[in-house]
């Protein structure tokens, strides 16, 4: 197989496992949901959220309303407004974070925060 076509069949195998970067949600998402130290560590548009409600950081966009999330991403209230991960147990999320019922523009959501 060749460099190039080793790429990009490491790209599409990223892409169907939805956190390996490159605009991605979940746990390892630099869009939201994915670990980091800084804004840096996070795509054009997220920052970083620091604060001991997210352990290790975690990269999110800041919304209004559930559109302004991008897919696979809830909008709770927490922060003046931030897109987190969804859940239905711990499990579902990174470790150090607990699956917790938390407000969002409309209604209430399980979300992975601490």
């Amino acid at each position: 197989m060749t460099r190039s076509a080793f790429v990009l069949v490491l790209s599409f195998a990223c892409a169907l496992a939805a956190g390996c970067g490159n605009g991605a949600v979940g746990k390892n998402g630099d869009v939201v949901g994915g670990p980091c130290s800084s804004s840096g560590g996070c795509a054009g548009g997220s920052t970083c959220l620091t604060s001991t409600m997210y352990p290790g950081g975690t990269c999110s966009v800041h919304c209004t309303t559930q559109s302004d999330c991008p897919g696979n991403s809830v909008c709770v209230t927490e922060g003046g407004g931030q897109c987190v991960l969804p859940c239905s147990s711990a499990s579902d999320c990174r470790d150090g974070y607990g699956c917790t019922d938390r407000s969002t523009p409309t209604s209430h959501a399980l979300v992975c925060i601490l």
